[in-house]
């Protein structure tokens, strides 16, 4: 065997050695898209992953009446605390109404909260979670932008996959709300169903259904449906947008709305999406803010 032999046989065992081992390495895990709890009234039972900060926001113009129109500036941030706990901080944002006129501008109440997971199947997405939740007073009541009293909520969160692509999820939330003027609180009760197709690795479409049983101590029940779409951009990013219709009399006649969801990164350390396999025909599944007011 030539010395010209020896060297290529060599380069030849070097290279496929090299290969082997890097073959043998292990791939670093894919992210799971976010999974936004807008832009509908319906929440899911997803908790932020442990470390992660979850900002979302966006813009929600209202027609009561021809004459009576609102927009709203809704911001929330989401943190995770733990596997089954995530803390979240919100506010209606800025907020303008206008009633023939006359109108009335300022900032909106801050709500604070939790979402629990209570249970989740073997490996699969929680089944049953908790959302409970303050609303603090800092809208102004002498513009009619809120009650000045504060409001105390408690979400029950469920829902489950329907094949390959479909999910559906179900609210049932109860509420201790203030009714302003010197008016005793009032309880609120609150149904809501949102059904989802994952339509393509990036495109999830929604339709759904609500019903509040009151707004006030004299309003009538506020039953709504709605139509959207959220486009997820990457495992960190993700739009989406829709269309409200109202159907009882005390429900706005039209809404419109749209936003951004952004994981910001890592603030208490390394956990996370990046310490989670993506599984396949996993989605973001189209969840939502509290009730529209």
């Amino acid at each position: 065997m030539t010395r010209m032999t020896r060297a290529a046989l060599i380069a030849v065992c070097v290279l496929a050695t090299g290969s082997g081992a890097y073959g043998q390495q292990p791939s670093l895990p894919i992210e799971e898209p976010l999974q936004p709890d807008r832009p509908d009234v319906t929440n899911g039972t997803h908790i932020v992953g442990a470390g992660l900060l979850q900002i979302e926001f966006g813009g929600l113009y209202t027609r009561s009446t021809p004459v009576q129109r609102a927009f709203g500036s809704p911001f929330s941030a989401r943190i995770g605390l733990l596997d089954w706990l995530e803390a979240r901080i919100g506010t209606d944002g800025f907020l303008t109404q206008t009633d023939g006129n006359s109108r009335a501008t300022g900032m909106g109440n801050v709500q604070i909260g939790a979402k629990l997971r209570l249970w989740a199947s073997p490996g699969g997405i929680p089944v049953l979670s908790i959302l409970p939740t303050v609303n603090l007073p800092t809208a102004s009541a002498d513009k009619g932008l809120g009650s000045g009293e504060t409001d105390f909520t408690l979400v029950l969160l469920t829902g489950t996959d329907i094949g390959m692509r479909g999910h559906i999820d179900l609210n049932y939330g109860i509420g201790n709300i203030g009714a302003g003027g010197g008016n005793p609180h009032f309880v609120q009760h609150l149904v809501s169903v949102s059904a989802s197709l994952a339509a393509s690795e990036r495109w999830n479409p929604y339709a759904e259904g609500y019903w509040v049983s009151r707004q006030s101590v004299e309003g009538g029940a506020t039953i709504a449906v709605d139509i959207g779409a959220i486009y997820t951009v990457s495992p960190r990013l993700a739009f989406d947008g829709g269309l409200q219709a109202g159907v009882s009399q005390s429900a706005p006649d039209v809404a419109a709305f749209g936003g951004v969801s952004i994981v910001v990164g890592h603030v208490l350390g390394g956990h996370g999406v990046h310490q989670r396999q993506r599984k396949p025909q996993r989605r973001a599944v189209p969840k939502a803010p509290s009730p529209r007011r």
